[in-house]
């Protein structure tokens, strides 16, 4: 009798969440044509099993017409329209990550957003020392992080380039080689600066020199401040020549139309699939795995690299990547 009376309520608070999820992934679907709505695309790892299940609940629990044929045609629409977004993503992921690199010539890149609250600094030398990159790229790296941790980098990779100013300008690159800054290259080393973003653009000399380039994007919000900046990134990236990496945090998950972009104006390769690495536990206030892929490496197609994988957090609340690569 209890279960009777509730049902109305029950079906209605069904539909709504139903509808809701639904109308998330159609919006993340019309994204290329109003990119303001690419903004869900970033909730894609969310969406897509949701509303699978959310299909699979409705057909197995709705009963009576015209509540079910209303409730599996929501449900089968935002499946759908995620699936256009996230199946390529699934198909990419499985065609790049069949292949690795063996070649005793090849290099080590690490990417690592180390969290601006992060105070665990011999958890982040210890981190990186573990995997001894011959490059090393940094995000979110404020003043007291570069005080208590330089001596202890450079000893590692003694060659380096900072920078220091706005919200997402703390970064640097270490490097087992020399560097030079190269065209492109536009940031600024003083705290005082009001730059909000920066790019490191370097040229570095092993044996066969090649470029690198690193940056922290904003949040997908507002949509049109983080375009510009993968703009600004897009320009530096085409006006570079020779064997390119570049990676850092972008805040974008592979799925959106932002991201994708960046990709095909560039020409550049992914090194990374499907590999999330936010948020990384114990940051938060009770763990959970990581399901966004917020960090990236791209390579000009001349670069051969390895199966990304992740490295040990250090108490950042980002995951590491790291990505063996051979330069012709």
């Amino acid at each position: 009798m209890i279960i009777k009376r509730l049902l109305p309520l029950l079906q209605f608070l069904f539909a709504s969440f139903a509808f809701f999820v639904s109308l998330a992934a159609v919006a993340g679907f019309l994204g290329f044509a109003i990119w303001p709505l690419d903004v869900f695309n970033h909730f894609q790892p969310l969406l897509f099993p949701l509303t699978f299940l959310l299909f699979v609940f409705a057909a197995a629990l709705a009963k009576f017409q015209p509540f079910r044929g209303l409730m599996l045609s929501i449900c089968a629409t935002g499946f759908l329209a995620s699936s256009v977004v996230v199946i390529p993503e699934l198909v990419g992921a499985f065609r790049s990550n069949q292949s690795t690199t063996t070649d005793v010539d090849s290099l080590k890149l690490m990417t690592f957003n180390i969290y601006a609250k992060n105070e665990n600094l011999d958890g982040l030398f210890s981190s990186i020392e573990a995997e001894n990159p011959d490059v090393l790229l940094i995000q979110e790296y404020w003043s007291w992080h570069r005080k208590g941790l330089e001596e202890r980098i450079s000893a590692l990779l003694p060659n380096s380039v900072h920078c220091q100013g706005g919200k997402r300008s703390f970064l640097a690159i270490y490097s087992k080689f020399p560097l030079s800054k190269t065209s492109g290259h536009d940031c600024v080393d003083s705290i005082q600066a009001q730059q909000r973003t920066s790019i490191i653009a370097v040229s570095v000399a092993s044996r066969t020199p090649f470029n690198l380039v690193t940056t922290h994007f904003d949040w997908p919000l507002p949509a049109e401040r983080q375009r510009d900046q993968m703009q600004a990134a897009i320009d530096v990236l085409n006006g570079l020549d020779g064997p390119t990496l570049f990676g850092g945090d972008f805040n974008s998950t592979p799925f959106s139309y932002s991201f994708k972009n960046l990709v095909q104006k560039t020409g550049m390769r992914r090194a990374i699939w499907l590999t999330p690495t936010w948020p990384a536990p114990p940051t938060y206030p009770f763990d959970m795995p990581a399901w966004l892929q917020l960090d990236h490496v791209l390579t000009t197609s001349d670069i051969t690299t390895s199966a990304a994988r992740r490295a040990q957090s250090g108490g950042s609340d980002h995951y590491p990547l790291v990505v063996e690569f051979t330069v012709p």
